[in-house]
């Protein structure tokens, strides 16, 4: 990217930045306060306007950092995201990437870095191994309510946190052994999402034998939101060692209730207030807390 192209995103994205930082506090939202989006004020704002939630999504992605900020983010994202990993392998908790999501939203906003909760489609695959998986938006529920597709964290200048990917129901699959305890990627290689990325090999199939084709631009008609989304949170390819992992988010995602209540109705493993308690905060001792206490 030329230099003058750089400056004038750059100046763009900090217009953008007053804009939605406007359209927050113009709502009676005190953006300063890690963790606004939890807040009564933040909550009744976003009851009258849904939109909100995206609003706050593209406020965190684009918001300045200084390196300070950023080293304590490079120190801090992964020793938790290894932490929220070991508590759903000890807890047998599998397809928990809604309370991994949970876990590592709220517990950030104590520690001190702003983060965002991101559902899409991920999918993964070991070329050489002939091995592809995939958990799409657009696909058949396995059961009534079933949420689809996959959701993980944006924590600026990490785009994408995964702590639960080991816990998704790959034990006894071939791909497993390829697959890291958690993927992270503060590098945001740009792709551009594909059916094949969206849509599930099942529903693909079955639009070749109704059109005989996949559709052009088939993907931004079954995720409508797609398009716009991906100015800010584009398509990102990682590769760790043989795996090839793509990530194409489609709306923001922030769980409603407190770190304490996470997983309360569940029938196994332990409750928010207990992994808050004995995992998470004995890690980070007050020093490491930000900004300074």
């Amino acid at each position: 990217m030329m230099m003058g192209e750089a400056k004038r995103r750059k100046n763009g994205n900090e217009a953008k930045f007053r804009r939605l930082d406007q359209q927050l506090t113009g709502a009676g939202v005190n953006t300063d306060q890690f963790g606004f989006c939890d807040g009564e004020a933040f909550l009744a704002a976003e009851q009258r306007d849904p939109s909100l939630l995206e609003t706050y999504a593209q406020w965190v992605m684009l918001r300045s950092r200084d390196r300070e900020y950023d080293a304590h983010v490079r120190e801090t994202v992964p020793k938790l995201a290894q932490l929220v990993a070991t508590v759903l392998e000890e807890d047998t908790l599998e397809g928990s990437c809604e309370m991994a999501c949970s876990l590592l939203t709220k517990s950030l906003d104590r520690l001190g870095v702003w983060s965002v909760g991101l559902v899409g489609s991920s999918t993964f695959e070991v070329k050489d191994q002939d091995i592809w998986r995939g958990l799409h938006t657009v696909d058949r529920a396995d059961f009534p309510g079933a949420r689809l597709g996959h959701t993980w964290v944006c924590a600026p200048p990490f785009v994408v946190v995964d702590a639960s990917i080991k816990r998704q129901r790959w034990a006894g699959d071939d791909i497993y052994p390829y697959v890291p305890s958690i993927i992270l990627d503060d590098w945001g290689r740009m792709t551009k999402p594909t059916p094949k990325d969206v849509i599930s090999a099942e529903i693909r199939a079955e639009m070749m034998v109704a059109r005989g084709a996949i559709p052009n631009g088939v993907i931004y008609q079954l995720e409508p939101n797609l398009k716009k989304f991906s100015e800010t949170f584009p398509a990102t390819e990682i590769v760790i060692d043989r795996l090839t992992a793509r990530y194409i988010p489609t709306a923001a995602n922030l769980s409603d209730g407190t770190l304490e209540e996470i997983n309360s109705a569940g029938e196994i493993g332990r409750v928010g207030r207990e992994i808050w308690s004995d995992v998470i905060a004995p890690a980070f001792n007050a020093d490491t807390i930000w900004p300074p206490r």
